[in-house]
């Protein structure tokens, strides 16, 4: 008896409860709320946009025509009409509004009353249970109710009072990150006379996870997130110390991982470590490490103005890179590439370095390397001692050299026309993807700008060199010159069945600037002949640094953005 009145005192309290509650929202949303102009900006794919919202109980509330306006042009395009005989909102996904962009969004700035819409929004002719609210005839609505609908992300930045919104789409997922600046390709990066060391990285471990490598987004270390291969959850995140002040490179090995580091030494001490190589395990546990001294490579500061690239084959690792030299008989300190080959076992330096290697090029203004079987594979971007993007391939101790694009111009003059993005091996080709432009229409090259060019148009072009007798072929995959538009640096990514994909961005040159038109790519064969149509990605962005990898079909990359990790797949390749 004592349980059962229990019960039933509890029943009736719960009861009681359930009553108010549903009396008390039935009288919020019978009445007025109050709505006050909002303080908050909005930046779509972190550009701002010009609309204004409103806040009502906390919470912000947009006008469904301003959305799409903002919107237009993009993958989540949009368009909305009003539905007079129904009083439905109607919308349609993947169209772009047709309706006039107005400015501003609110036309009052003090507070307002709003009261619940009776209106029902339909998407796509299915309804959409959000709520709205009426201000003056418009209909407002929350951002988070609408993403879902309208397949876009929405982000709070509550340091800066600013509303994130990202469009989405089969190619496009945003994703949680510790932090890292955006470095997205640029034109002007596209352009530029030399190179820098990548600071992104990505690659899987061939199982459920796949890891992102920085440097640069937190001081003092190298941040390291695991993430969820198919959902994207990041599952760990990790801090690998920097072990000298500049950050070289990255490699993920078969079996170990490796970092190069690096410090300036403008004294000129023989005795100075200039680059530090770090072993480490597949956790991140530091295993060993291998230095350079300055009097060993002649270096005063390593990596300056190159890149840094890494491949292994067979207990050796190949460190492709620059330096800025020693001081020479006339009063300069000359810029070089500099190769470091090391035995990843002992982790002892196996070459000589010197102030000329035999592979030499100078000035190099980018480096790439691959292993072709034991053979190292190495190219550079060469301004004087070749002025070619030049190819060196080892046999036996030595190297055979090959001028896969010879340029034209004043030896050492640092504008070259050219930037390179790829390389790789196939079956019977040596590959390697540029950016170029008509060098023809040049009448003078120097170290700040080519004369006779009104603008810096460039073609993508793809170098195959022949691995048996060395000719190269020149194959052209955009016909960009003279119409206005630039190919940005090109990425060259590893298929399987001896294929490979050339991957760039498309700009337009819209006045005094330039307009991005999204990410372009095409299949070719091991020969560098095109086996697909350019497919277009019209939404994407590439990055400046991370090399696209082939996991689970597709090509996948990521951009870091103000919200988050923007991370692209091509869809099945």
């Amino acid at each position: 008896m004592k349980i059962g009145k229990t019960r039933r005192r509890a029943a009736q309290l719960a009861a009681a409860i359930l009553v108010c509650l549903l009396l008390s929202a039935t009288g919020f949303a019978s009445g007025p709320a109050a709505a006050a102009r909002s303080s908050s900006q909005v930046y779509l794919n972190d550009s701002r946009v010009s609309i204004t919202g409103c806040n009502i109980g906390g919470n912000n509330y947009y006008r469904l025509r301003d959305l799409a306006a903002a919107f237009r042009g993009t993958s989540s395009s949009f368009d909305v009409t009003w539905n007079g005989e129904t009083k439905q909102v109607e919308v349609l996904t993947g169209r772009d509004y047709t309706g006039e962009a107005e400015s501003g969004g609110l036309s009052w700035w003090g507070a307002s009353q709003a009261t619940l819409s009776s209106s029902q929004l339909v998407v796509d002719g299915r309804p959409v249970d959000v709520t709205a609210y009426n201000i003056d005839g418009s209909n407002y609505y929350k951002l988070r109710d609408l993403s879902e609908a309208l397949s876009f992300a929405v982000c709070w930045d509550q340091e800066r009072d600013s509303i994130l919104l990202y469009t989405l789409d089969e190619h496009t997922s945003l994703a949680e990150s510790s932090g890292g600046a955006a470095r997205p390709m640029t034109a002007s990066g596209s352009t530029a006379r030399w190179s820098h060391t990548n600071l992104s990285y990505l690659y899987e471990d061939g199982g459920s996870s796949f890891y992102v490598v920085e440097a640069g987004s937190a001081e003092g270390v190298v941040t390291v997130d695991t993430y969820d291969k198919e959902t994207l959850a990041l599952l760990e995140k990790r801090s690998v110390p920097m072990e000298l002040d500049i950050f070289g490179g990255f490699y993920a090995g078969e079996a170990c991982s490796y970092m190069v580091f690096g410090q300036s030494n403008t004294e000129e001490d023989n005795r100075k470590e200039v680059v530090r190589v770090v072993k480490y395990d597949k956790a991140f546990n530091r295993l060993a490490a291998a230095s350079v001294t300055g009097g060993e490579s002649f270096t005063i500061i390593p990596f300056d103005a190159g890149s840094l690239r890494m491949a292994e084959s067979g207990g050796e690792l190949t460190i492709h890179t620059a330096r800025k030299r020693y001081t020479t008989e006339d009063g300069l300190n000359h810029q070089s590439q500099l190769t470091i080959i090391l035995n990843t076992d002992t982790m002892k330096v196996k070459n000589t370095m010197g102030r000329y290697q035999d592979n030499h090029v100078s000035h190099s203004f980018n480096q790439f390397v691959q292993y072709d079987g034991s053979r190292r594979v190495l190219v550079d971007h060469g301004d004087a001692y070749p002025r070619s993007v030049v190819l060196n391939v080892s046999s036996g101790g030595s190297y055979t050299e090959t001028d896969l694009l010879k340029i034209p111009g004043e030896v050492g003059a640092n504008c070259t026309g050219v930037t390179v993005g790829g390389l790789e091996v196939s079956g019977s080709h040596y590959l390697v993807a540029v950016n170029t432009i008509d060098h023809s229409k040049v009448t003078a090259y120097d170290s700040f700008e080519m004369a006779g060019l009104d603008r810096d148009e460039r073609d993508v072009v793809l170098l195959a060199c022949q691995k048996s007798g060395r000719s190269v072929s020149r194959v052209e995959l955009t016909d960009y010159v003279d119409r206005g538009l630039l190919g940005s640096t090109p990425y060259l990514v590893k298929l399987p069945e001896d294929r490979f994909a050339v991957l760039w961005e498309e700009f337009a040159y819209t006045g005094q600037s330039t307009e991005d038109r999204g990410v372009r790519y095409v299949v070719v064969d091991g020969a560098g002949r095109p086996q697909t149509e350019v497919q277009s990605l019209p939404g994407a962005r590439l990055s400046a640094d991370c090399q696209p990898v082939y996991s689970g079909g597709e090509i996948m990359w990521y951009v870091n953005a103000q919200g988050g990790r923007l991370f692209y797949r091509t869809g099945r390749i």
